[in-house]
């Protein structure tokens, strides 16, 4: 067994980059599968997920304050001087809206900006044409991403 295993290490360091090619075209040709099988492992987890976020959170206050610190400091740069009050207003209802939707719901529902407000290619704004009112598990799978 053991002459296996070193085997099959050396294979994948010979063999690196083949085995990342075919890893990459197996991960495009099965996005759809990933996506299911991360989120039903996320959903099966989410009690000890949250549990172990909130721990982390506690351990690490600073870190936790300095990403909610970025987070609000990438929303209040990225919301447009020329928004006017009525802007502003439909921002407000589109949150309101999410705390209605939850109450009834009794699940989380979310303010999610359609374009994200740190993507890696593209950077949307605060307005509100780029906010949506989506469940809270669809906008945790959907991370970062447009």
């Amino acid at each position: 067994m053991a002459y296996n295993a070193e085997y099959q290490r050396q294979y994948r360091i010979k063999n690196r980059d083949k085995l990342a090619a075919y890893k990459k075209c197996w991960d495009e040709l099965n996005k759809e599968k990933i996506q299911e099988d991360s989120k039903e492992r996320y959903l099966a987890k989410k009690d000890q997920i949250k549990a172990y976020v909130s721990q982390y959170k506690k351990l690490n206050p600073a870190k936790a304050n300095a990403n909610k610190a970025k987070r609000k400091a990438a929303k209040k740069l990225r919301t447009p001087i020329w928004l006017t009050p009525i802007d502003f207003e439909r921002i407000e209802n589109e949150y309101k809206l999410a705390a209605i939707l939850t109450k009834i719901w009794g699940e989380p529902w979310h303010v999610d900006h359609i374009i994200p407000l740190q993507g890696k290619l593209v950077s949307g704004l605060h307005v509100p044409s780029n906010l949506q009112v989506i469940l809270g598990s669809k906008n945790c799978s959907k991370q970062n991403r447009y």
